[in-house]
């Protein structure tokens, strides 16, 4: 398989489409951002309006408009808001095409990937051996399989850093202005001082020369006649809002910390990072007695990594997935050196023992959960991953142990969505047509699923006056705070929260 795999580079797109698409089927939206961008480019379709995004009947200025664009292509070629008005959809197809477009420039990571190597090293086997590293990276588990526009930000930043590399100036530019269109200035700013560490540390040059050339010049005008015009019109429909929200708020206040959304301290990336390595733990000290730090394109790789951790370090606002980014130039610099790797069987045996106390933690915690149905598959889903250690070849062990944890996931996953609410009350409300209240709960995949602007009630009050018959979402605990007569339907599992749907009639 590993040597079909890598055996063309069509065949490297072509095998990671398959196996993001591994669990990208009929797994439900996962509150609170993968519903945002499925109901802006719903709400999109509906409208007709493809240039405001909207979520939950509110104007969402967080993101540019360029991944709620690749989401209304694949929502229209696979008929979804006909699926979703029905309330039919036995194959997940929902799902699947809300996540094609993070399959599909994931695909193209892992070959662009394989390019940058090759551009650097003119080595093949090296280029292969880094796409194995970064498919092993826990980033590109769930940014390749999720309704996020991280993947396509990556993607784009990617092909701007390879294009720089080779001259392709203008080609270059144009993937920053898509890079641009899909999350912000963050899109210039990687490949950009990305590339001026390549021209001091390979090159060795300032990179005034080149930001100066003809050929850059017109990269530049190309870039302003792609990105602009979205800006230049939602400047002119929303004035200073837009640019306080967009810009001030989401960018550079995230940054500095005065919007406090996801507030970390600096060291938060440290623990992330080591968890990351985890499929290497057995070989991360050769690893580190090979690389030599003293060949330029190494530093350079280095240095790349380096900055983008260290640049989302200092931001006072962090998430996991922010230093994903980073991990392609270390994706390379490890290929380069996974051949020469041996398998140690002390190491081997330690990493096979921790999983197997993995596989039976993960099954004594979806017991306590009341996961029954997720027990066997985490028992002996783990306990199978942890016999692929005993595989001859260090990059063979890692790359069957990927494949076979994205099933195991898949699986896990599935299974989970039994225990979920949003899909059982979609089809509920369709059936059955009423009001639906959120108390005390705000559930963002509700409204990307029933196409209802939602929000979240705290009195309960409002519901004497309420007209009948009516639903009421809440957790568990709060039911007893309901102060008219109800039917509990269903309880569910929301977040690791027991929540129940009632009804009043």
């Amino acid at each position: 398989m590993i040597d079909n795999f890598f055996k063309s580079r069509f065949n490297i797109f072509f095998y990671s489409f398959i196996l993001f698409s591994i669990g990208s089927f009929y797994v439900g939206f996962f509150p609170p951002d993968e519903p945002k961008y499925v109901d802006a480019a719903l709400r999109m379709i509906k409208t007709g309006n493809y240039i405001v995004p909207f979520f939950n009947c509110h104007i969402r200025f967080d993101k540019p408009i360029l991944y709620y664009l690749e989401i209304v292509v694949f929502f229209k070629m696979f008929f979804v808001e006909h699926l979703l008005k029905i309330g039919h959809d036995p194959l997940g197809i929902i799902e699947y095409a809300a996540r094609l477009p993070s399959i599909i420039t994931g695909s193209f990571i892992m070959l662009f990937t394989y390019l940058t190597s090759l551009e650097l090293f003119k080595d093949k086997e090296g280029a292969k051996n880094s796409v194995v590293v970064l498919l092993s990276f826990f980033f590109y588990f769930y940014l390749t399989r999720s309704v996020y526009p991280d993947a396509s930000l990556i993607l784009f930043e990617l092909m701007a850093i390879y294009f720089f590399i080779k001259n392709s100036y203008i080609l270059a530019w144009t993937f920053i202005a898509l890079a641009f269109l899909t999350k912000g200035p963050i899109g210039i700013v990687t490949p950009g001082f990305t590339y001026f560490i390549y021209l001091w540390i390979v090159k060795k040059e300032s990179g005034i020369k080149e930001f100066f050339s003809l050929q850059n010049l017109f990269g530049i005008a190309v870039f302003l006649i792609l990105s602009a015009p979205w800006y230049i019109i939602m400047y002119h429909q929303y004035g200073m809002e837009f640019i306080n929200k967009f810009l001030i708020y989401h960018n550079i206040e995230r940054f500095t910390g005065q919007a406090h959304q996801h507030p970390h301290s600096f060291f938060y990336y440290i623990p992330i990072v080591i968890a990351s390595l985890y499929f290497w733990f057995a070989y991360l000290k050769q690893l580190y007695e090979k690389i030599d730090i003293k060949d330029k394109q190494n530093l350079f790789l280095i240095l790349w990594f380096a900055w983008i951790v260290l640049f989302f370090s200092i931001s006072r606002n962090k998430l996991v997935h922010y230093i994903a980014p980073a991990y392609i130039p270390l994706a390379v610099l490890m290929g380069r050196y996974v051949d020469e790797l041996k398998n140690f069987k002390t190491a081997q045996t330690i990493i096979s023992l921790l999983e197997i106390l993995l596989a039976f933690g993960a099954a004594f915690y979806a017991y306590k959960q009341h996961l029954n149905l997720l027990m066997p598959t985490l028992l002996f889903g783990f306990f199978f991953l942890s016999m692929l250690n005993f595989l001859k070849n260090p990059k063979r062990v890692v790359f069957y142990k990927v494949v076979f944890l994205s099933v195991v996931a898949a699986v896990v996953l599935i299974q989970f969505e039994s225990y979920r609410p949003e899909k059982k009350i979609w089809k509920l409300l369709i059936n059955k047509p009423a009001k639906l209240y959120e108390y005390k709960i705000n559930n963002q995949s509700l409204v990307a699923y029933t196409g209802r602007c939602l929000k979240e009630y705290r009195n309960p009050a409002i519901f004497i006056k309420a007209k009948k018959p009516f639903y009421i979402y809440t957790k568990k605990r709060h039911i007893k705070e309901i102060n008219v007569r109800y039917k509990i339907l269903f309880y569910a599992k929301d977040k690791g929260t027991n929540t129940a749907l009632l009804f009043v009639q």
